[in-house]
């Protein structure tokens, strides 16, 4: 088996699925769940996707935080062959359980603390096999403008992208603050996005599981109702799954091609937007601040239904281009330039960051 030509594949079904549900006529009806992944149980538990799998587990594990059974790659090493045939066998006969996560507290930039949950070895492994058939269907769906969490993408590609829509003359900014998005997110969302794209109910259970192992807390097992871990090898796709729901909402709230042409002449307002994971910003242009709150109100009311989400009030903001405002780590303004025309600046924030984590830090 060759991974990458798998990885290809899951993408190109994935792309048909997706143009197959975008040509739904009202002449031609279609079932929007017609083309979905099947088959990805069977393909979890191939030796050589398991193994490649672990491979990428070891690289990025080594010297890590291990789970709540105190196994290190180290230790794991020494009977590798054994080990992951053991849980290959598990997955294939459907008794495969994962442990409880192991609860580490990390101080963040602003003095609070980040609560991590640390998956066990084996559990990564397997984790990180779902993650390399989902990332592939799941880049067929994600808009252009999200770029946490995402191959070849990095907050910096965010960043530039906001400094083209101030360019571009969009003049109030909508700061958008997920009110512990990791920690609340639906599970029903989360399996339901995943239900749109994979018709496979052991996939589906085994990401249940995950969902449901619970948090080892001072020796004692606190259930997980909602919310994925930080810390987790399949929480940050799982996280833009469900907001890649928020991306298209507000592509529907833009106009683009000729459309846009229009409402330029008409001087009716205009929206574009940057996600970063659960941080982004919404630009708006032939708007006020009245405009924008109203804005502001329907995404909360968005991700409330959809994504069982709510914004921060406290973090929420509305800012005008030339007061600035901060984006991961940047703080990005428009003032007057050398040549006396207002350009876009961007230099470090002086507000701490708090919420961009690395991809998968453990």
């Amino acid at each position: 088996m060759n991974v990458e030509e798998v990885q290809r594949r899951l993408w190109e079904q994935s792309k048909a699925h997706k143009e197959n549900r975008e040509t739904n006529l009202p002449f031609f009806p279609v079932n929007p769940y017609d083309k979905r992944i099947r088959n990805l149980s069977d393909l979890i538990h191939h030796p050589v996707w398991l193994e490649e799998a672990a491979k990428r587990v070891f690289r990025r594990s080594k010297g890590k935080t291990p789970g709540v059974d105190d196994v290190t790659v180290s230790e794991f090493r020494k009977r590798e062959s054994e080990n992951i045939e053991n849980l290959r066998l598990e997955l294939k006969k459907g008794t495969y359980q994962p442990q409880p996560l192991r609860r580490v507290e990390i101080p963040k930039a602003n003095g609070k603390m980040r609560r991590l949950g640390i998956p066990c070895l084996r559990d990564k492994i397997v984790q990180e096999a779902i993650r390399m058939m989902l990332e592939p269907i799941f880049e067929v769906e994600f808009h252009d403008n999200s770029y946490g969490f995402r191959p070849h993408r990095s907050a910096h590609h965010a960043v530039f992208r906001c400094q083209q829509a101030m360019r571009q003359g969009f003049s109030w900014v909508i700061e958008g603050d997920v009110k512990a998005c990791f920690d609340e997110i639906s599970h029903k969302a989360i399996l339901g996005v995943i239900r749109e794209k994979v018709m496979d109910n052991k996939f589906l259970d085994l990401v249940k599981l995950f969902l449901k192992s619970g948090v080892l807390v001072e020796k004692v097992l606190v259930p997980t109702v909602k919310g994925v871990p930080q810390g987790g090898i399949i929480s940050p796709l799982l996280a833009n799954a469900v907001l890649n729901k928020l991306d298209w909402f507000l592509q529907d709230q833009g106009n683009y091609g000729k459309s846009e042409r229009r409402a330029y002449d008409k001087k009716e307002s205009n929206l574009r937007f940057v996600r970063y994971a659960d941080d982004w910003c919404v630009f708006i242009t032939r708007a006020n601040k009245r405009y924008a709150e109203s804005l502001k109100e329907k995404i909360r009311a968005f991700l409330l239904a959809e994504c069982g989400l709510e914004l921060s009030v406290e973090k929420t903001r509305i800012t005008h281009v030339r007061d600035g405002f901060d984006f991961l780590g940047f703080h990005l303004e428009k003032g007057i330039g050398q040549n006396g025309k207002l350009v876009p600046s961007t230099r470090k924030s002086t507000r701490k960051l708090s919420k961009v984590t690395p991809r998968n830090p453990m």
